[in-house]
């Protein structure tokens, strides 16, 4: 999957930008490959991982993007460290799997902004701040800038996710509050208010989509106590412990930590809600899916696209 973060508007257009890119094999669990993503740290304005749609294809890949010309000898050892904690033996880093090239200098962030197209995802019109075209009266929008933090609506996690919520919205399902957890841009949580005017809670473990998501709010022109925007570990924070639980969650994550959080799901959705859950690809879907079904939760829907899933879930 697709991970991007911490990506800043006034970070580094001045400086000199490089992309650092690894590969690795693609028999190693997601989890550990989460793990070499975030080796660099604050090091680096961004960092990605991907593979193919189906895991027999092609290595793991992962990125970051720097603004300073890398030392080699600096980022091999910063990898084999990170390779090291996360058990990852006997897989040397060289020539083959490690290369670094610069980026084009121009303002990357605007030129990225200006390729995102505006485009619809069933009843949702999606664009930038640099549309200035018009919206029909038909579609609702929803402003949502790429390359700020993860969820622009281009993936198929996104889109999924958007789908799902249409879906509930035909079956004239009507909650009292929604949880986006782990809410990256916060388009989830924005689509969801935008369809219900209901309570929203977006909450996020990283500093940069919190940020994001309260600036995706505030441009949307949705009131700051309609969507509460908190940093917090998952549902651990303070303000879904002290909540009476929620109808409708979207836990658009990763696969390994949507099998890990599926206790805690459970615990915070009513007997009448629907959890959706994306991040995952087709094949880890029914391992996803089996965790919650332990607890008690059954498959409502599911909603494959470009080799990811979504689910739809109900107690």
């Amino acid at each position: 999957m697709t991970k991007t973060y911490k990506i800043q508007a006034d970070d580094g257009l001045s400086s000199p930008l490089y992309r650092i890119i690894f590969l690795l094999p693609m028999d190693i669990p997601e989890r550990k490959i989460e793990i070499i993503s975030e080796a660099l740290g604050d090091m680096a304005l961004a960092s990605s991982y991907f593979k193919k749609k189906t895991p027999q294809i092609g290595p793991w890949t992962v990125e970051w993007l720097v603004d300073f010309t890398p030392d080699r000898k600096e980022i091999i050892e910063i990898i084999e460290k990170s390779l090291s904690s996360s058990d990852i033996i006997d897989f040397d880093v060289n020539e083959d799997n490690l290369s670094m090239e610069s980026v084009i200098q121009t303002d990357w962030l605007k030129q990225c902004y200006q390729q995102f197209q505006p485009f619809e995802v069933g009843g949702f019109y999606i664009y930038g701040s640099h549309y200035e075209g018009t919206i029909n009266q038909n579609l609702t929008g929803l402003q949502i800038d790429a390359a700020t933090a993860f969820g622009s609506g281009e993936h198929g996690t996104t889109k999924g996710c958007l789908l799902a919520l249409e879906k509930l919205v035909g079956k004239n399902f009507k909650p009292n509050n929604i949880l986006d957890m782990g809410s990256g841009s916060g388009i989830l949580a924005i689509a969801g208010y935008k369809r219900y005017k209901v309570p929203t809670l977006a909450v996020d473990n990283d500093r940069e989509s919190v940020r994001v998501t309260a600036i995706h709010r505030n441009i949307n022109n949705i009131p700051e106590d309609a969507i509460k925007v908190v940093y917090g570990n998952g549902y651990k924070c303070d303000e879904v412990q002290n909540s009476s639980g929620f109808n409708l969650i979207f836990a658009n994550i990763l696969a390994g930590p949507l099998k890990d959080m599926a206790f805690e799901l459970a615990n915070c959705l009513t007997d009448d809600g629907y959890a959706i859950l994306s991040g995952m690809l087709e094949e880890q879907a029914n391992d996803v899916l089996a965790e919650h079904e332990k607890l008690g939760l059954k498959l409502i829907d599911r909603i494959n696209i470009d080799g990811w899933s979504t689910l739809t879930i109900k107690k």
